[in-house]
């Protein structure tokens, strides 16, 4: 990569950062993996499953491109009082060449029934804090006296919440789920710099929904094939709607395969394998828009385990 491709990139990674414009990008991480860690997207999935959930999540986006995104994740819920509510946590550390955030969400969820015990609606909601942190001491700009640079390390804790809704079926033949974000929710201010008067978060919009197709069911326990499609919608209110299409296959339950495209952007290949309550999956992004000329892609893997999970229920991901 060119000294002066890199000087520019960073300089739009920090306009990004710091401006609020028409141009800003989304905020929040991105990952290739969110139909095996749905909780991460929205706090309402808090408590929705027969089990409880803890994930551990690496996201390496762009490799090859020096300080290109990397962001890990921790995260686990469980549910209380037989399903009517569910209590969460995640751990977060991103980072993107200069600037990082590290922090935490304390999520709570309430489930009902719609209509029927196989029909349910979460509400769910996240308190957040974390710390964004921006390093400026080795800018090299290609123009110099820019209000929007300090040459300093700049720190500060940032509040905010996001809301979801989430309504999913648990029936033999509906499986079904339909999920709504709204993520920075008080759209905080990021007080990072005193020359800039208007530094924000940006409310984001998550819109994600699928079903699950079952094959050669032989009994309530056991099923061969599954295929799942899904679809998602990533959007801001500065920015036009991302979409992703998904597809995945399980076979017995116990492995799995799909491919996702995110149209303008990448083609995305994922695989994982199940053994008793534990998993692990392995994404990789194909780019193709005008960044593969300066990387092969991105990859994310996903460590989780299943705690309390009963062989007698089923053991479906959603």
């Amino acid at each position: 990569m060119s000294k002066e491709f890199r000087k520019k990139f960073l300089m739009v990674a920090v306009a990004i950062l710091l401006c609020n414009s028409a141009l800003l990008a989304q905020q929040l991480p991105l990952f290739s993996q969110y139909m095996m860690n749905d909780f991460y997207i929205n706090p309402a999935i808090a408590g929705t499953k027969d089990y409880s959930p803890i994930v551990i999540g690496v996201h390496k986006q762009w490799v090859g491109m020096k300080e290109a995104p990397s962001t890990q994740t921790l995260s686990g819920h469980t549910s209380l009082y037989h399903g009517q509510m569910g209590l969460g946590g995640i751990l977060f550390h991103d980072k993107y060449g200069p600037s990082s955030e590290i922090g935490f969400k304390a999520i709570y969820a309430y489930n009902i029934f719609l209509g029927s015990r196989h029909n349910h609606m979460s509400f769910g909601l996240s308190a957040e804090c974390y710390q964004y942190k921006l390093d400026q001491r080795n800018f090299d700009p290609t123009w110099y006296d820019d209000p929007s640079l300090t040459y300093l390390i700049e720190k500060t804790i940032i509040p905010d919440a996001s809301f979801g809704l989430y309504a999913y079926g648990t029936g033999p033949n509906n499986k079904y789920y339909a999920s709504v974000t709204v993520a920075n929710l008080f759209q905080s201010k990021m007080k990072v710099n005193q020359n800039i008067k208007e530094n924000k978060m940006v409310r984001h919009y998550f819109i994600f929904g699928g079903y699950r197709f079952e094959f050669n069911k032989k009994n309530k326990k056991s099923v061969d094939f599954e295929m799942e499609p899904s679809i998602m919608i990533k959007t801001t209110e500065l920015t036009l709607p991302q979409f992703d299409i998904n597809l995945k296959f399980f076979i017995k339950q116990d492995y799995w395969f799909g491919v996702s495209v995110r149209p303008g952007d990448s083609f995305i290949a994922n695989v994982g394998v199940k053994y008793k309550q534990y998993y692990f999956g392995y994404a990789y992004d194909v780019t193709f828009s005008d960044l593969s000329n300066y990387t092969w892609g991105s990859q994310e893997f996903i460590f989780g385990v299943n705690i309390g999970e009963n062989a007698r229920k089923h053991r479906s991901f959603f």
